[in-house]
């Protein structure tokens, strides 16, 4: 067995070989390895954005009017270089200590409502093979190959219709429920 993974700036490179079958212990070493690889992807992208935001926020002005009247070459200046190192440096040559705050979880009844939905969808297209991410997908309106907006989106019962919910949250979620499904356990 062989597992050689390589960081890119386009993402992650991984490469697998292996004579046989995997023992679960490989297989949740490499199952561990790659979500943390994507963890850290995901927080650093997100430090980045919000540092965007607060590169913008400092140099928006509270109205048009003192935008149009007469050019500010400081503030100019201070975004185009804070917008240029946005695009010319890498995630992984910035620190990697800041960490994307999880969104509060909802009440109970939104929960409720989000478990019954899901289950909902789950019987009514148990003949393709789902996921948790694909039903926290379509219920988020993120389209895929497999899933694509065209066709998807005209399913105005499920299509978008938890937007307001955690996205990994309604994986999970959607991954239990598809779970206790498998198993037969009441519904």
């Amino acid at each position: 067995f062989f597992f050689q993974a390589r960081p890119e700036s386009s993402g992650i490179n991984a490469e697998y070989g292996a004579p046989g079958n995997l023992t679960d212990e490989e297989v949740d070493e490499v199952t561990d390895y790659l979500y943390n690889r994507i963890v850290a992807q995901k927080n650093a992208e997100l430090r980045r954005l919000c540092e965007l935001h607060k590169t913008l926020v400092s140099v928006a002005t509270s109205s048009h009017y003192e935008a149009a009247c007469e050019v500010d070459f400081d503030r100019d200046r201070f975004l185009k270089e804070k917008i240029t190192n946005y695009f010319s440096e890498r995630p992984e040559e910035q620190g990697s200590d800041w960490l994307w705050r999880k969104p509060y979880q909802p009440s109970t009844h939104i929960l409720a409502i989000v478990e019954r939905d899901i289950r909902s969808f789950i019987n009514k297209h148990s003949n393709l093979p789902l996921t948790g991410r694909v039903i926290a997908r379509i219920m988020q309106g993120i389209p895929s190959p497999n899933y694509p907006a065209y066709s998807w989106g005209r399913v105005r019962e499920y299509w978008r219709k938890h937007l307001d919910v955690d996205f990994e949250w309604l994986v999970q979620s959607a991954s239990n429920v598809i779970a206790r499904y498998r198993l037969g356990d009441s519904f």
